[in-house]
């Protein structure tokens, strides 16, 4: 996430050499990053990831509520139980879950002005993504076809 980070002293930046790249090996923020090592430089200024915390808060809370709306109210009304309606569940369904699981790692990261989980959680966050974005795509494709 932070390959775009260089340092100036050709050690090769952050990652190439083990090191943050500002003086005495701590990262601006000085908090220690994934699996202890330090933090590298913030790519942003911290205004910038407030306001990216609150889009990415904004549109992971609507996402929330306009989902579970729609499945409260197929739940709830029996009309509304047709074969059509199930895919659009279904695509709402998986919409949800970005909602729930895609936006809460990006989000606490833009509070931390940087990525703060490990490769394990940078790995769960592109896979939780892309699976349930793509099961969303393909339902729509599928409807489509039909």
């Amino acid at each position: 996430m932070f390959s775009g980070n260089s340092s100036d002293d050709g050690g090769g930046g952050f990652w190439g050499s083990g090191r943050a790249g500002a003086a005495g090996g701590t990262g601006v923020a000085g908090e220690p990053g994934p699996e202890g090592s330090p933090r590298p430089a913030p790519l942003f200024s911290p205004g910038t990831y407030e306001l990216l915390a609150l889009l990415i808060a904004t549109i992971g809370l609507l996402g929330l509520c306009n989902n579970l709306l729609v499945l409260v109210l197929y739940y709830k009304f029996q009309r509304l139980r047709t074969p059509t309606h199930l895919l659009l569940v279904n695509i709402s369904f998986s919409d949800l879950l970005v909602s729930l699981f895609g936006v809460t790692f990006t989000f606490v990261s833009c509070l931390k002005s940087g990525w703060v989980w490990d490769t394990v959680g940078c790995a769960w966050d592109g896979f939780s993504n892309s699976l349930f974005e793509k099961s969303s795509s393909h339902k729509c494709m599928d409807n489509m076809l039909l």
